[in-house]
């Protein structure tokens, strides 16, 4: 586009559904994948999506900088060291980088990057803004400001309401009193589990250790006494089998099994007693005791001290992004971000210390805060150097807690990056995702993807060779367990349905709490099922999902064709971005061209996504060998 043009022009930004524009400006949509190849009308999704790769970086390296920002001679790592060789740092918001649920505007940092950028590359004389989104706004006008752009808002109504008077009431209040408020809740809820287990884990002859989620358990089994994991499946099993000995560290998390700490306690010792001394059990709160609490609220106190520094140096580095990096910023140095994960690490620290000396470890790694505390503890405890923290589901590109900036890597003083000495990858797909992302190669373990072993059982061999099967390809549609992205997902469907091959047929299989109305598809000839997903894809060609759905990594698996709706909102988290042969539509033309030109793939099960193996011996090979 003509910069002299653009240079005296207007450029309207839209951060709002359904408004559509004839505007003589230039247009961004904020939150669409909307756009015009020959018009002016631009998708801030799609910007990202083009420029992912240094946009990625750019964020990494800014996070990378913050912690070594510099107070009176000092990094902010430094001066958050709250043990000899650990520092608060690694357990904040920032490092965790969960932009899918506890930090939702890193998504709009990420965003703010790629307008900066164009907003660099083309000429504007102001910007007009509707949103309801103050820190956005606020970050914009300070983008503005800096370009020497003018800038208006137009504020938008939110539609946002918590219903929940006393969850409103509660984040209401201060972080100087909500994290008192949550250590005691905490306290009084998992009381009950003080000391179970405890006995067994002192006196345990094992020589390894899981750290685990209290959660996801077999029901039937835990009936018997029996501990099985949906984390974990076979290898359970195969532990026991194997008479191979092993330290069980969970951390209880309320669900339908287990909704109160009391019968978590008793859950616990039905384990001890059933596993003739060779599986013990504990669950991190067993460790609860006054001291502790007393030693939290000073390392919280510790924090706090160093708020203001912290906040001014990363406002100082963030520059026009600081709206948008405030509310972690603060939660961090003194919210329930920050008094929950010290918590977590005090209860770890003494775990460790009252574990007898281990040889091997192996946790559930998703690079939350406490993992970061855990390996501090397990190093410091004295035990051995073979910590395996386990990447047990999808590494998906825009999951950024799985990737930092590579000099993170390179340990140069005493506050460093703690991660684990070898990382478990479950498939090549995982595999490439770390190697591209920098991380050592030779700290990367090839085991099997345990939580997807039903893989094993493809019905792909049926599908090829059954020969009842209807001549018409089937497009199955699996549903989310959002209602809004199910109702965006269908209505897409419904927009393309009069330009897709008419002999399709539609099976419909909605999430268990997200019910669809035949009504609200008139014209649509489909059934509705509520088979298991790998039933339906016996029967199916095509399956049609949403950008964050695991089934479609069912589907991928099973040789099918994969197509996935975009959601401009969010960056793009489906685990099977960057894989060949996946369609991503954001347009009903798309989904449409998508369908029409699908291939029934009778390719064979698609093993190389993940290791797959019944007999684990991946994971037999890490138990064994002694140099890992």
């Amino acid at each position: 586009m003509d910069k002299d043009i653009k240079s005296i022009g207007i450029l309207l930004i839209l951060d709002v559904k359904n408004v559509l524009t004839d505007s003589c400006n230039d247009t961004i949509h904020w939150s669409s994948y909307t756009s015009s190849k020959s018009g002016r009308i631009f998708s801030i999704p799609k910007m990202v999506e083009k420029n992912s790769r240094s946009l990625k970086a750019k964020y990494l390296k800014l996070i990378y900088n913050l912690g070594k920002a510099k107070n009176n001679g000092k990094s902010i790592i430094d001066h958050l060291a709250i043990r000899p060789k650990f520092s608060y740092w690694w357990m904040t918001l920032f490092v965790e980088k969960c932009n899918y649920a506890k930090s939702p505007q890193i998504d709009n940092i990420i965003k703010m990057m790629a307008l900066e950028r164009w907003l660099q590359e083309n000429n504007y004389q102001k910007i007009q803004l509707l949103t309801a989104d103050r820190e956005l706004a606020m970050s914009i006008s300070l983008l503005s400001k800096k370009l020497s752009i003018d800038f208006e808002w137009e504020k938008s109504i939110d539609s946002k309401n918590s219903s929940n008077l006393i969850k409103r009431a509660y984040h209401s209040l201060p972080n100087i009193i909500q994290s008192p408020v949550w250590l005691l809740r905490y306290t009084l809820l998992n009381w009950p589990l003080k000391g179970v287990g405890v006995k067994e884990w002192r006196s345990s002859t094992a020589t390894t250790t899981f750290v685990s989620y209290l959660f996801n358990i077999v029901p039937e089994s835990a009936k018997n006494g029996r501990y099985e994991s949906y984390y974990w499946t076979k290898l359970t099993g195969v532990l026991k089998d194997d008479k191979h000995p092993a330290n069980w560290l969970h951390i209880y998390v309320k669900d339908e099994l287990l909704p109160l700490a009391k019968k978590a306690r008793t859950l616990i010792r039905k384990f001890n007693n059933e596993g003739d001394g060779k599986q013990t059990h504990v669950t991190l709160a067993s460790f609860l005791s006054l001291s502790l609490i007393l030693q939290t609220l000073k390392d919280w106190y510790k924090v706090l001290k160093f708020k203001k520094n912290v906040c001014k140096q990363v406002q100082l580095k963030s520059d026009h992004l600081w709206p948008l990096f405030k509310k972690d910023c603060q939660d961090s140095m003194s919210g329930v971000a920050s008094i929950s994960n010290l918590l977590y690490f005090n209860l770890f620290e003494k775990a460790m210390n009252e574990l007898p000396v281990q040889n091997k470890g192996c946790y559930l790694q998703e690079n939350q805060g406490w993992e970061f505390g855990f390996i501090s503890a397990w190093r410091s405890a004295g035990h051995g150097k073979i910590l395996m923290g386990f990447s047990h589901s999808t590494v998906r590109y825009w999951d950024l807690r799985y990737f930092f900036d590579p000099r993170g890597y390179t340990h140069t003083g005493k506050n460093d990056l703690p991660i684990p000495d070898y990382i478990g990858v479950n498939g090549s797909v995982m595999k490439n995702s770390y190697i591209n992302g920098d991380y050592p190669q030779e700290r990367l373990i090839e085991v099997e993807a345990l939580r997807y072993l039903h893989l094993c059982n493809s019905p792909t061999s049926q599908i090829k060779n059954n020969k009842n099967r209807l001549q018409a390809r089937t497009l199955l549609v699996v549903g989310d367990y959002l209602k809004e992205n199910t109702g965006k997902q269908l209505a897409l469907l419904m927009a393309a349905f009069k330009d897709i091959d008419q002999s399709i047929r539609y099976i419909i299989k909605p999430h268990p709490v997200c019910p669809i109305n035949m009504q609200d598809l008139p014209g649509l000839n489909f059934e509705i099922s509520t088979q298991p997903i790998g039933e339906l894809l016996l029967i199916s060609d095509i399956v049609y999902s949403s950008s964050v759905t695991s089934a479609a990594v069912d589907a991928y698996c099973a040789g099918k064709s994969v197509i996935t709706i975009l959601d401009g909102r969010i960056l793009n988290l489906s685990p099977l971005r960057g894989v060949g042969g996946v369609y991503f539509v954001s347009s009903a033309k798309e989904l449409a061209v998508a369908i029409n030109g699908a291939e029934v793939n009778e390719l064979g099960q698609r093993e190389d996504y993940f290791y797959l193996d019944m007999e684990l011996t991946r994971w037999k090979k890490w138990l064994s060998d002694e140099k890992y």
